[in-house]
């Protein structure tokens, strides 16, 4: 056959006897073949040698056969290259990390097997779409040793076990519904991670149990498992000698087998949720000094991933065992019938949705994009976790219930799940300790604006749908409707109308009982009437609220100036309102310029009126004009 014609292999294999008949076979079938003695040798020869397909060993010296494939089905060029890894079929580890790095198939590194490695071969080659070669060639000539170094150092080992098997982890939380189950699937996965032939799991369960669960993965004799089981429950006990056993429960996954030989290595690793140590993991093989660095490296950051998903496991378990108790003991004073009618309605309950009357408030961080874009993302990260700290237990003292985060905004609700007395007093009672709060927020590491770090507060009163909202393995309890949507509205506007909190005519209507100030405040705050708007989306005009907290003059030094207000200014601006309302701009531009000098000032509200009746005094609106300003931004 033509020379050029004939297929191109490339073999990685560190054997010489095995790559002469490797070879030898190769070249009787009429492949065109080269080798490479080690995984460095191998990656470079790819752009030299050009080959349609990759058989590689598993253990090489200078990179493992699975770190020359993961970087090699990395890069755009050669990841169309099929690629046979030679395997043990006795160990599931290879398979599972060639399965990982993208190998197409894998085969036991065996000659008896070298007729299955052509039917493969000829499969692959026909199956896979050609290289893009020209590219190879142009990348060949820029790679060197140091080059593919620093390319396979990105995909060691222990960086693929953390990307994959962390990853299959969480995969195993979500579809095991028992402990049992959880236990079992991380034994399976600790195959995967180093020479678990034996092991055992002990868990400290409630009431001083023991919870012992036994992979014998091995097949090890009787005995032998009985004194590793011995040698394990010896070290529990040295762990935690103040946990007195009082019952044990052991299962045993593998029974015992008739491998004879020794266990020549021997660990055991605690697992810990919340820095507390629950359970003890015993490892135990027949390779001697088998737990390097690198392993106990490796197992490590899988059994820290794996802790969490077992104490989840196990509180799951003892809360079904406490429900238990619970029916058994309610079943001496309810019939079961009763009792099981009463659990079938709780649960169907749980998914419907009732109409409720709720206060909704909503917080947003002002100027927020502007400090994003100049602090680093864990400054960020620890200012919004300082921020959220101090806000949301403002709300919670309150009565609220913290709906969601949505970036650095804020939903809460009040009035449900628990009722209050009161849910618009509550809320704004809240947004004001929000505000006063924000000073007490750590910017230390934040690169502030010009206009400094605030928070908008926008809160609506009204009817809501209030229920578990999402799918089957994922419920929110939250409301939906235009309630919501408006009080969104009212927390964008806090920006427009330079006012820290400004609350819905419901909110108003529903808190000025508690008045302090006859019509115009609440029980420690204040109302303002700041305008009336058509939000974008909406037909109906909204009448818009400030809040304070004080009299200008009269607060403590714990109010920020944004929540005090000057009593004459309320006072002048409220009678330029009335006339303002009745068309007569001349005197209510006198009583809002009198409000903005009583301020000194410094009024927003107070001047934008003045402007407007300015403006109005020249081009005055039109017979139909109500004093409503239609927004046409959220």
């Amino acid at each position: 056959m033509d020379e050029d014609k004939k297929k191109r292999i490339l073999i990685f294999e560190d054997s010489d006897i095995f790559a002469d008949m490797l070879l030898e076979f190769l070249d009787s079938e009429g492949y065109l073949t080269a080798r490479a003695e080690n995984g460095l040798e191998g990656i470079k020869m790819v752009y030299s040698f050009l080959p349609e397909l990759i058989v590689t060993d598993v253990e090489m010296p200078l990179f493992k056969g699975y770190q020359a494939t993961r970087l090699l089905k990395t890069r755009p060029s050669t990841k169309t290259i099929p690629v046979i890894m030679f395997t043990s079929l006795g160990e599931s580890k290879d398979k599972f990390w060639g399965s990982q790095a993208g190998a197409d198939y894998y085969i036991e590194k065996a000659p008896e097997n070298f007729a299955e490695l052509k039917t493969q071969i000829n499969r692959l080659l026909a199956e896979s779409p050609p290289a893009d070669y020209e590219q190879i060639k142009k990348e060949g000539r820029r790679i060197n040793d140091n080059a593919l170094v620093e390319m396979v150092n990105n995909l060691l080992d222990h960086k693929l076990f953390q990307t994959t098997l962390v990853g299959l982890l969480a995969e195993l939380s979500h579809r095991l519904s028992s402990l049992e189950e959880t236990i079992r699937g991380i034994f399976e996965l600790l195959c995967n991670v180093c020479e678990a032939e034996i092991c055992s799991i002990m868990i400290k369960d409630a009431d001083n149990s023991l919870l012992v669960y036994n992979a014998n993965h091995a097949g090890y004799t009787g005995e032998t498992a009985e004194d590793f089981n011995a040698m394990a429950i010896a070290d529990f006990n040295t762990r935690f000698p103040d946990y007195p056993v009082l019952s044990r429960e052991v299962e045993d996954f593998f029974p015992a087998g008739e491998k004879t030989r020794r266990i020549e290595s021997y660990v055991v690793v605690p697992l810990k949720t919340s820095g507390d140590e629950f359970a003890t993991v015993h490892i135990g093989t027949s390779v001697k000094e088998y737990f390097s660095p690198v392993i106990m490296e490796n197992l490590g950051v899988f059994l820290s991933a794996a802790a969490p998903i077992a104490a989840n496991a196990l509180r799951l378990r003892q809360m079904e065992i406490l429900q238990k108790k619970t029916r058994s003991a309610f079943a001496r004073y309810v019939p079961v019938d009763v009792m099981d009618e009463i659990i079938k309605k709780s649960a169907a309950q749980a998914s419907q949705s009732e109409t409720r009357v709720v206060a909704v408030l909503f917080s947003d961080i002002k100027n927020f994009t502007k400090i994003s874009e100049k602090t680093n993302a864990q400054e960020m990260v620890n200012f919004l976790n300082a921020y959220f700290s101090i806000q949301c237990n403002e709300i919670v003292r309150e009565g609220g219930n913290i709906d969601k985060f949505i970036g650095d905004a804020i939903m809460a609700i009040f009035g449900a799940p628990k009722t209050l007395e009161n849910a618009s007093v509550s809320a704004v009672r809240a947004a004001l300790r929000m505000v006063k709060g924000i000073p007490r927020v750590d910017t230390s590491g934040i690169v502030l604006p010009e206009g400094g770090f605030g928070a908008g507060v926008g809160i609506n009163y009204g009817e809501c749908m209030v229920g578990n909202i999402g799918f089957q393995d994922k419920l929110d309890y939250t409301v939906i409707g235009d309630t919501v949507n408006l009080a969104s509205r009212l927390e964008g506007l806090t920006r427009y109308y330079r006012q820290a909190i400004i609350v819905s005519e419901n909110v108003y209507e529903a808190a000025r009982e508690e008045s302090t100030r006859g019509e115009d405040s609440g029980g420690g705050f204040i109302f303002r009437r700041v305008d009336s708007v058509r939000v974008k989306g909406k037909n109906q005009p909204v009448a818009l609220y400030g809040v304070y907290a004080a009299w200008k003059g009269g607060e403590d030094g714990e109010i920020p100036p944004e929540l005090t207000l000057n009593k004459d200014t309320l006072d002048q601006y409220d009678k330029g309102l009335k006339l303002y309302a009745l068309r007569e701009w001349e005197t209510a531009g006198q009583y809002f310029k009198a409000a903005l000098e009583a301020a000194g000032g410094d009024d927003y509200l107070s001047s934008l009126y003045l402007k407007r009746t300015g403006e109005y005094l020249i081009n005055p609106p039109p017979a139909d004009w109500d004093g409503t300003v239609t927004m046409t931004e959220k």
